[in-house]
């Protein structure tokens, strides 16, 4: 229960406090900062998916638009990644019962080429958690104030596909 009222103050946190309001100007014309917040679901691979399941997490998503086609985009990320319950018996016939949970922060800046409202992006950045520098290669459609975004993340040793929705808060 300590852990639920954890993550539920982390979410409200970035979900609430960490999106500042854009100053952007028509679809055609965007340019500068705009901000949004995003809801990620993330899948373990390789040796991540021996322990973990999935994972569920929040974002603060930055793009400063250098034009309609380009932009630098930064994410604050956290998830939260849990596995199956384990059940083992010590000599004496106790059974203890484990649920391997681990929190991913993500920190990452790369570069986002768009095509009308698909676009590609690569971010590198520090995952903690899994203590590694990664690169993420992305793919997403921008529809409006929506985002939704296909990644798979090399960190390390560990990897893992996550899809987000995001929504960008226009002023």
């Amino acid at each position: 229960m300590k852990n639920f009222f954890k993550t539920s103050a982390v979410i409200l946190l970035l979900f609430f406090i960490v999106p500042v309001p854009s100053h952007a100007q028509k679809k055609s014309q965007e340019k500068g900062i705009i901000a949004g917040n995003s809801f990620n679901v993330m899948f373990p691979q390789k040796t991540l998916k021996d322990t973990y399941n999935y994972g569920l997490g929040i974002y603060a998503n930055f793009d400063y638009n250098f034009n309609k086609h380009l932009a630098a985009r930064f994410d604050l990320g956290w998830n939260s990644v849990t596995g199956p319950e384990i059940t083992t018996t010590d000599s004496l016939g106790f059974v203890y019962t484990d649920k391997p949970r681990m929190t991913v922060w993500e920190f990452t800046a790369g570069l986002k080429a768009s095509v009308s409202i698909v676009y590609i992006e690569v971010r590198g950045g520090y995952f903690t958690g899994v203590s590694s520098w990664g690169v993420v290669p992305a793919v997403g459609l921008r529809i409006g104030r929506f985002d939704i975004q296909g990644n798979y993340t090399f960190a390390g040793n560990n990897q893992w596909i996550s899809g987000r929705l995001g929504f960008y808060w226009l002023r």
